[in-house]
């Protein structure tokens, strides 16, 4: 199933450029609902490195332990403004996403996640969590890029 979710975010594409490949924006815009924790000994980097899998500890709700998820970024596009990672884990056998962003002018873009889930019996419950999860993102990146 696919999840395609939209907004229009006030910021300038350069800008949310920036925040999209550091890693610890991801983390940011997951909390409350998730919370993603590096495996002990693994250090994060500053920002996504293109091929490199990362082994994510995931948690709902910061306490309640999903396993493990993995990330792997197999596109980082600057010019068309695209990233997408191949992700899987525990609860999802396939968790794919794509982040576009579109200029709508100078201080406004049009922010998409596309999300390509496969996930067994659980398909259909964890498509409409994604649904939840991802408008919260989209409003976090609001207020993110809204200091």
């Amino acid at each position: 199933m696919k999840v395609q979710i939209s907004t229009v975010i006030k910021a300038n594409e350069n800008e949310m450029w920036e925040e999209l490949q550091k890693v610890s924006s991801l983390m940011h815009v997951a909390v409350p609902i998730l919370k993603f924790k590096p495996q002990k000994n693994q250090t994060l980097p500053e920002k996504w490195a293109l091929g490199t899998k990362y082994k994510l500890k995931l948690f709902f709700l910061g306490i309640i332990p999903l396993g493990d998820h993995f990330i792997k970024v197999v596109e980082i596009n600057q010019e068309k403004k695209i990233i997408v990672s191949n992700e899987h884990g525990n609860l999802t056998k396939v968790w794919n996403h794509i982040i576009k962003i579109v200029p709508i002018d100078d201080q406004n873009i049009n922010y998409t996640d596309e999300i390509e889930i496969k996930a067994g019996l659980l398909t259909l419950s964890i498509w409409l969590f994604a649904h939840i999860f991802y408008r919260h993102r989209q409003n976090k990146w609001k207020k993110l890029l809204d200091r």
